[in-house]
């Protein structure tokens, strides 16, 4: 069978024939298309003419003789789906709109990499730099901190610069703004690809375990004298109140002891019962009896409840164990009141209660044995007698108030790794030692018990202690590398050997400052540049420019040379390198794909003028990368022939095109003026990256004198890096705005297929006043000049002086030359040179064009044509107009 692809959903011509034997199903899987993961196809599928619904696809088997036709829905995305299998057919397009825009498209299709800090893009798209851009390369392994000695801290990274190879200055490596090679202890080496790295430790792929670090009260790391609540709260199964003790089913935990702080909330059986209110309003209120010895309750009294009543609730009343209860509600004027609770059926009920605010202070932890006494002091009745179960108990413990014990566990590799080596940060932040009544520094011992062992095996602890002995009141760390006996996925816990001193005469506090675990990691990368960095003594910069480390690249590609050929790769800047790399790289390149002529000859304009394309590139499509580039030389992208041509608008003569007039046009050429309206723009505001201003992203205003620039329209140049050349392309597009006004339509047979996208053509159109057309009948030598004899009678009304012109067999123009009347009104003279002589052929002699010498033609610009059917085009213009291009070697006013 043949599959055969269609550019849309109308009739016309395929634009790809593919030959396949079997299912349908199997030829997209041999091109890599995964349909079956798309909730709705992009395309239609018919096979002989029928629709097949994509359940089929998978089942249906096809036979040589059938055929399957493939068309895109519109906006269905099919260019990122099959973009590089259909040779861009569905997103290269000849551009439809009228309007010529140096800007980037919009919407999801194009993004730019301009974050300005280091990340790690996991799974995500290699920025890619063409041109000279600054770069924040992203990272390809963690940041690395550690401790070289007590008192010098080490970052190491290793970034990717991107794809391919790169010139780099190293005045522009930076962290922020600062250059690195002004940083004491700093270093970097810029690594080409398939460079090897394995000899720098760089490379290397530290994990760094989340939960030990930086912790939101300010401290560098975890403290080791305390650790959060969550960690210590009872593991019991049931709770035995009775006064003042509570006795657990198992140990409480080591880190509990004599004033340890929390609240406790114990749920206890409740009868409610219900009070029916007399009079005239009724209703009711229901009423709770308990023993409520351990709250005391008067009237007044606020509670926090959970269990079968939760949030706060207040005493109403009390009479001897029976109280009731009113909860909050609003009183419609943004406070609220309270309300005596009601409409709980009669029985019993468990609720837990307790002053609201009250905490509990542990008088003494032994064993199984509590003992606690409210925080606020002052007489206490104690708990009523009763066992809870764990699920109606509640403990809340202030981390300030626990006993040091161990930090952790944390498993320390993520799931689906393991590890040999341990790295842990020990870290004094107010230093070690102890100062003497005499203000002498002296020494200071502080105990780290560091264990491991294998998360997913469990067992016994492994230990490592770490004894540490100095005097100093600097802050120092250490790094603690422990060779673990096989690949595990550790977990660790750490805690402190010694209690921490409460004098303020010693300074021996620790923190457990960060923990890592080494993982396998690549020793070169075939296809990108790396970076490879350390900064010693970190504190030279903010924690926050760590990660803004920078620098500015100019990629190294192949540069087009006079004779058409391309040089080795080189540092290069220009918009021809960047078109070209970006085609080749999905196998788009040489003269079977581009229109090298063209693009030689708008390389030189680009060259002369220093027009260059200067972008970082993130995940975007072809089409929108090479539309990008082209327009910060001020051209667009189209397909002539088949070859990637690109255009550029400029300053044009008449004997750039061709020509068309009614003898070869089939309806007439049709007009239309857009009037300036009031709600028109009357300005542009460009957007661009300044090179010069750090590369910030700055804007500048494009107004014409006589504008006012109340509304201007917004454009977002991307590969332009200096105000000039944003500006003129600005002033371009508000000289557009203001001079591209007139749009002309008109259909011939097979002439309008010799003309493309952007082609400058002249226009007759036989109004009077204006130009004229006729057939070349005769051509003959009149003393020197040729004398033209024509089909038509020729109108001589004007003052102005008259030109007349031809068409040449390839439908170019010929002329115009100053034109004098004949002996006849079907004849005219002019200088035409012996060699410019028309040749008259039939079955069509040449056109000849004839008017005065400002009014003779309509200048246009093509900007679309469109095929009918087998014998005929449709061609749509706009006016040409040399206005547009008058600022384009301008420059900006002074900021």
């Amino acid at each position: 069978m043949t599959i055969k692809i269609y550019p849309g959903q109308m009739p016309s011509q395929p634009v790809e024939s593919h030959p396949w034997a079997g299912t349908i199903a199997g030829w997209f899987e041999a091109v890599g298309i995964d349909y079956a993961a798309r909730e709705i196809q992009p395309i239609t599928l018919h096979l002989n003419g029928v629709l097949l619904l994509v359940e089929a696809w998978a089942e249906t088997v096809i036979s040589n003789e059938d055929q399957v036709d493939i068309r895109p829905i519109p906006h269905g995305g099919v260019f990122k789906l099959v973009g590089s299998i259909f040779n861009f057919f569905f997103g290269w397009l000849l551009p439809s709109t009228s309007n010529q825009r140096y800007d980037t498209p919009q919407g999801k299709q194009l993004s730019s990499a301009e974050g300005k800090a280091n990340t790690a893009k996991l799974n995500g798209v290699v920025p890619e730099l063409l041109g000279q851009f600054i770069r924040y390369p992203d990272y390809l392994t963690p940041p690395r901190r550690y401790f070289s000695t007590p008192r010098e801290q080490w970052l190491e990274m290793l970034l990717c610069v991107g794809p391919g190879q790169y010139q780099i200055d190293p005045a522009t490596v930076k962290i922020g703004n600062t250059p690195l090679s002004t940083l004491e202890g700093a270093e970097f080496t810029v690594h080409g690809p398939g460079a090897d790295i394995g000899g720098i430790t760089q490379h290397e792929n530290w994990y760094s375990c989340p939960e030990v670090g930086g912790t939101s009260a300010g401290t560098a790391g975890l403290e080791l004298s305390a650790i959060d609540s969550g960690n210590v709260n009872p593991t019991a199964g049931s709770y035995a109140l009775n006064g003042a003790q509570i006795t657990a089913d198992v140990d409480w935990p080591n880190a509990w002891g004599s004033g340890t702080a929390m609240s406790l909330m114990f749920e206890q059986d409740v009868t409610v019962a219900t009070v029916l209110l007399t009079g005239e309003e009724g209703g009711s209120y229901n009423t709770f009896t308990a023993d409520w010895r351990e709250i005391a309750p008067s009237l007044w009294m606020l509670l926090t409840a959970s269990g079968a009543l939760t949030g706060s609730l207040r005493v109403e009343s009390v009479a001897g164990n029976m109280i009731t209860l009113a909860q909050p509600v609003s009183d419609g004027d943004g406070g609220f009141t309270y309300r005596l609770i009601s409409g709980l059926p009669d029985g019993v009920i468990s609720l837990a209660v307790c002053r609201a605010g009250r905490t509990y202070t542990a008088a003494s932890v032994a064993g199984q044995v509590l003992t606690l006494a409210p925080s606020e002091g002052g007489s206490w009745a104690g708990f009523a007698p009763r066992t809870v179960p764990a699920a109606k108990a509640s403990f809340t413990v202030q981390a300030d108030t626990v006993y040091g014990e161990q930090a952790g566990p944390f498993v320390s590799c993520p799931a689906a790794e393991v590890s040999s080596t341990l790295e842990v940060d020990i870290f004094f932040s107010q230093g070690l030692c102890y100062v003497s009544d005499k203000g002498e520094v002296q020494g200071r011992s502080v105990g780290v018990e560091i264990q491991y062992r294998d998360y997913a095996a469990g067992g016994a602890w492994q230990s490592v202690v770490k004894w540490y002995t100095d005097a100093t009141m600097d802050q120092i760390g250490f790094t603690e590398r422990i060779a673990l006996p096989y690949a595990m996925r550790p977990q660790v816990r750490v805690r402190r050997r010694g209690a921490k001193s409460t004098s303020t005469q010693v300074h021996d506090e620790v923190q457990w400052y960060a923990m890592r675990t080494r993982l396998p990691t690549r020793t070169s990368y075939p296809d990108w540049t790396t970076l490879s960095v350390r900064v010693r003594g970190l504190g030279q910069i903010a924690a926050r420019s760590e990660n803004q480390l920078n620098l500015v690249a100019t990629r190294m590609l192949p540069v087009l040379q006079g004779d058409g050929s391309w040089s080795a790769p080189q540092p290069a800047r220009d918009i021809s390198a960047a078109l070209r790399h970006i085609c080749s790289t999905v196998g788009y390149y040489g003269l079977d794909s581009i229109d090298m002529a063209e693009l030689q000859r708008l390389h030189g304009i680009w060259t002369a003028r220093g027009e260059t394309a200067d972008h970082v590139f993130d995940e975007t499509t072809v089409l929108a990368a090479l539309q990008a580039v082209l327009a910060a030389g001020m051209a667009e992208l189209t397909i002539d022939d088949g070859l990637l041509r690109p255009v550029r608008a400029g300053v044009r003569t008449v004997e750039d095109g061709h020509a068309y007039s009614a003898q070869n046009t089939t309806e007439g050429i049709a007009r239309s003026f857009s009037g300036i309206r009031p709600d028109d723009n009357d300005g542009v505001e460009v957007e661009f990256s300044d090179a010069d201003d750090n590369w910030n992203t700055k804007t500048v205003n494009c107004v014409l004198p006589g504008s006012l620039g109340i509304k201007l329209e917004k454009l977002k140049v991307l590969g332009v890096t200096d105000r000039t050349r944003a500006w003129r392309i600005g002033m371009r597009r508000a000289r557009q705005q203001r001079y591209e006004r007139w749009t002309y339509s008109f259909t011939t047979e097979l002439d309008a297929l010799n003309n493309s996208y952007g082609d400058f053509v002249s226009l007759v159109d036989d109004i009077p006043g204006f130009g004229q057309s006729a057939l070349l009948t005769g051509i003959s030598n009149a003393s020197g000049q040729a004398r033209l004899e024509v089909t038509e009678p020729l109108r001589w009304d004007s003052a102005d002086p008259y030109v007349v012109a031809f068409r040449r067999p390839d439908g170019t123009l010929a002329g115009p030359w100053p034109a004098a009347q004949g002996a006849s009104a079907y004849e005219v003279l002019a200088p035409t040179p012996a060699g410019e002589w028309p040749q008259i052929k039939l079955p069509e002699p040449p056109h000849v064009y004839f008017g005065p010498v400002t009014r003779w033609s309509f200048p246009a610009i093509v900007k679309k044509v469109s095929p009918s059917g087998t014998d005929g085009a449709s061609v749509q213009c706009v006016n040409y107009d040399a206005r547009i291009f008058a600022d384009d070697d301008n420059d900006p006013p002074p900021v």
